[in-house]
């Protein structure tokens, strides 16, 4: 394997049988038997260096269909100066996605404290390089790989499907013969863009500087009294896109910051289950 990491960091191996924010208990005389079970590596390091956060956690499917399967990274949020894949949310949505047949990753990256801007762009890009690199021996489809992110996650899970062509952006980390392009993407409160006169608000680490037709399929889910990022915002990034001619699916919802994350899930989880089900074919 070209990461010796992944082969010797395996520090977990659970088996899962509960759904998504569930707390039923597992009868433990089937674990083994007649449920489905994934393997779980945790801290895994994508590229070597200086930096403690370029880590990211492994979830595979153990004894599902045979054959490639679809893979998925999750970006947790935070405002690119918080937050960890570690929080229980992603944590959750880790299992119950691998336990749907997908190999998942759930990413650290450098925060704004440790490194300012693109370096956060350049971490998550570099982590999906990885990925495909690794893609034999994970058994994931390279054509078949989604990502999800909250808040400042879906702010680099959109860049993660725009700016695959923006060599700038794909930082000085490895495996830079592998494309770090998404194949589809959901987003919950997504930033499209800053909105203010600061050095961030550069529109070449938004999403709004990159309006075109080509690119991968998109969901975008926004509360309609958010108030952190504006619903206007969105749904003129939405309008914007779909006059350029972009394949992108819209979700408003009732609710804050928090939804598809704390808020309203009994809307959102499905929705994104099915939006990566519909484009990622997972066989469970």
């Amino acid at each position: 394997m070209k990461n010796s990491n992944l082969r010797f960091q395996l520090i977990i191996f659970m088996a899962f049988s509960i759904p998504f924010f569930s707390s039923a208990q597992v009868d433990a005389t089937k674990l083994f038997s007649e449920e489905k079970t994934v393997t779980v590596t945790k801290d895994i390091a994508y590229r070597n260096g200086e930096s403690d956060s370029w880590k990211l956690d492994l979830a595979m499917p153990k004894n599902f269909a045979e054959g490639t399967k679809p893979a998925l990274v999750i970006v947790h949020g935070g405002g690119w100066a918080a937050g960890s894949k570690d929080v229980d949310v992603y944590q959750k949505m880790m299992l119950a996605y691998a336990q749907k047949g997908y190999v998942v990753i759930n990413v650290e990256y450098r925060l704004t404290g440790e490194a300012g801007f693109p370096a956060c762009i350049e971490d998550v890009k570099c982590a999906v390089r990885w990925l495909r690199s690794n893609a034999e021996e994970l058994h994931v489809d390279p054509n078949r790989i989604g990502a999800y992110g909250h808040s400042a996650g879906a702010h680099l899970a959109l860049m993660l499907a725009m700016t695959s062509d923006v060599e700038k952006l794909e930082g000085n980390g490895p495996y830079k013969e592998y494309s770090s392009k998404v194949n589809v993407v959901a987003a919950g409160s997504p930033p499209t863009e800053l909105g203010r006169e600061v050095p961030m608000a550069k529109s070449e680490w938004w999403p709004i500087g990159y309006i075109g037709e080509n690119h991968p399929p998109m969901f975008l889910i926004q509360g309609d009294s958010d108030r952190i990022v504006l619903p206007e915002r969105t749904r003129d990034f939405v309008e914007k896109m779909k006059t350029a001619g972009a394949d992108i699916k819209y979700l408003e919802v009732e609710g804050g910051h928090g939804v598809a994350y704390a808020e309203k899930l009994e809307i959102t989880d499905p929705a994104i289950e099915e939006f990566f089900a519909k484009h990622l074919n997972p066989v469970e």
